[in-house]
């Protein structure tokens, strides 16, 4: 199976969006410590749509200083790319989730981590939530887990074994405290898929 990375459509008039759509590792708990090339994208994206502009007239000199900016943006987006790569650890949702696409998909289903794109958590009578998420192709079996602190990287979750059904009710968890919900759902090949991440305050 080939390597699960991030990856971006180099074509000049398409940069823009491609920086616009990494807003979302913004505050994202999936993504840390992002590289300080994600905020220097951001703050030339504007920069970087005035030297296109510009560059329209022909004029060699703006025609230059929009290539060098393209060549630089490039650059940082390649980084940016490498640390989503490396941190989503091959998990094609994490890093759908970044803004960047995804390459080195194998065409077999059963190759593939099984994608889980909606969670939900409903909450039930006093320490009980029941976490719900539609099967998914190529899972074969779904771990529903909580944790009581903001999720980051290094994590600790609670949860059970792998079951087959997509809904969990959990009992016995603290009154009046927020927790933080996901199911990761196992694939044929032992791939994991995640959830979004939900909190809730338990009745």
């Amino acid at each position: 199976m080939r390597e699960i990375r991030a990856k971006f459509v180099k074509r000049e008039s398409e940069l823009p969006t491609t920086i616009e759509r990494l807003e979302k590792m913004e505050n994202n708990p999936a993504f840390p410590n992002p590289p300080a090339e994600l905020a220097e994208l951001k703050a030339m994206r504007i920069t970087f749509q005035t030297a296109r502009a510009n560059a329209k007239t022909g004029d060699k000199e703006k025609v230059a200083i929009k290539n060098n900016l393209k060549a630089a943006i490039l650059d940082k987006l390649q980084i940016v790319a490498e640390y989503v790569t490396v941190t989503s650890k091959g998990d094609r949702a994490l890093i759908l989730n970044s803004g960047f696409d995804v390459a080195g998909e194998s065409a077999s289903t059963y190759d593939l981590p099984p994608s889980i794109e909606i969670l939900e958590v409903n909450l039930g009578s006093s320490g009980k939530a029941t976490t719900r998420v539609k099967n998914v192709t190529g899972a074969k079996a779904y771990v529903h887990q909580y944790t009581m602190e903001p999720p980051g990287i290094n994590t600790v979750w609670s949860g059970g074994e792998g079951l087959s059904e997509g809904s969990y009710t959990f009992e016995g968890l603290a009154s009046e405290k927020r927790h933080w919900f996901r199911v990761v759902a196992i694939g044929y090949n032992r791939q994991r898929g995640y959830s979004p991440i939900v909190s809730m305050v338990i009745q």
